[in-house]
């Protein structure tokens, strides 16, 4: 019980910063994709389908959030943390610079499935367009992030 309440806290303490303190702080109405961010991380850092799991809950409220494509939002959410412990299992020690890398790349991972999938349903181009706009800040934003936290996480793994 304990660990849903503060998944709950957490949850909300993500969107509070994303919809309200960082489109103040941040310039041009770009905001990293805090819970994408969260996704990642926990894939990265935990072993197995953990991070798929969280991506596809978050990924899910997500999608309710944003009142259309919930289906995609999970999907690719999901995907994220699947491809960020692949990566993490496959190319990648631990450590805060690999977080950060692979946190910009499973941004564009994720990123890139969800405008295809919103494209293809839609039968549009307007996802895709969304993408080349906001896709590369959004993955560059979440891989400075990645560093930071994962930094925070356990300091002694970097020496700038």
């Amino acid at each position: 019980m304990k660990r849903w309440l503060a998944i709950l806290v957490g949850l909300v303490l993500l969107l509070t910063i994303q919809t309200i303190a960082l489109p103040i702080w941040l310039p041009f109405g770009f905001i990293p994709d805090l819970l994408l961010l969260t996704v990642v991380l926990v894939g990265f850092w935990k072993p197995g389908s953990s991070g798929m799991w969280l991506g596809l809950v978050l990924g899910l409220f997500q999608g309710w959030m944003h009142g259309t494509g919930w289906w995609a939002f999970a999907l690719s959410r999901a995907l994220a943390g699947v491809f960020a412990g692949w990566m993490r299992n496959q190319w990648l020690w631990q450590s805060a610079p690999a977080a950060g890398f692979c946190a910009g790349v499973s941004t564009v991972v994720a990123e890139t499935f969800l405008a295809l999938s919103l494209a293809l349903s839609e039968r549009g181009l307007s996802p895709l367009v969304l993408l080349l706009t906001v896709g590369s800040f959004e993955a560059v934003a979440n891989a400075i992030l990645g560093l930071i936290v994962s930094w925070l996480r356990s300091p002694r793994e970097v020496a700038i």
